[in-house]
């Protein structure tokens, strides 16, 4: 799995997304506003893809955690 980092203009929250998502220019969710970014809008900032989201993470993955570190949509209806 190949990542990158966007960086959401509207509210500064950085993400990573899946590179299948960005190579086919799908809208990406940002997890802080709640707003879709058009490919056109985060295609500058796509550059090279890194092997794992956690490498940037300083913190051990459990339960604990995994609401902070990792974005998980509620589910609706």
């Amino acid at each position: 799995m190949k990542l990158v980092f966007i960086a959401c203009e509207r509210c500064g929250k950085t993400f990573y997304c899946e590179t299948l998502l960005t190579d086919n220019r799908l809208p990406l969710h940002c997890p802080g506003c709640d707003t879709y970014i058009d490919h056109a809008d985060y295609v500058r900032q796509v550059g090279p893809s890194v092997s794992s989201a956690l490498t940037r993470i300083r913190k051990p993955l459990n339960e604990a955690t995994i609401p902070e570190i990792l974005y998980m949509p509620e589910k609706k209806g």
